[in-house]
């Protein structure tokens, strides 16, 4: 591998920076969504289920960045979550005049995305285990 650049070294500096910021203003301005949310639901005095989603999904978004500061990526299924929970949203907003065959598409995203957490956690669960198991038998062997 050929030796770094000192531009190559300076922007990513630059960018991981950048990258810390950013991830800063979304945990903040996720802080500011929920204040938004609580000051609403204060003003109507009424709390309602569309809202308490909402604030769920910016607490998933604040859980997000927060796990990337801690372990320097977010597991794919993070994102996920977060669909699950919006679309979960969609048809809570849509209320009882949705059409029956956008419901079915709607439920049908959330059962994919669903499925493809489950998918994902067994996977990673089965790979971690079989490294987990060829190191044992390395070890033993």
């Amino acid at each position: 591998m050929a030796p770094q650049q000192p531009i190559d070294r300076w922007l990513s500096i630059l960018f991981h920076y950048v990258e810390k910021l950013v991830l800063v203003g979304v945990g903040g301005l996720a802080l500011v969504g929920i204040g938004q949310i609580l000051l609403e639901i204060a003003a109507n005095r009424e709390v309602r289920l569309e809202d308490l989603l909402l604030m769920f999904i910016f607490i998933e978004i604040m859980a997000m960045a927060n796990v990337y500061f801690v372990r320097r990526s977010v597991p794919f299924t993070y994102p996920m979550f977060i669909a699950v929970t919006a679309l979960s949203r969609l048809i809570v907003l849509q209320g009882k005049n949705i059409a029956p065959e956008n419901l079915i598409y709607e439920s049908g995203a959330i059962l994919l995305v669903s499925l493809a957490i489950l998918i994902i956690r067994f996977s990673q669960r089965y790979s971690a285990a079989a490294i987990e198991t060829e190191e044992t038998d390395d070890k033993h062997g």
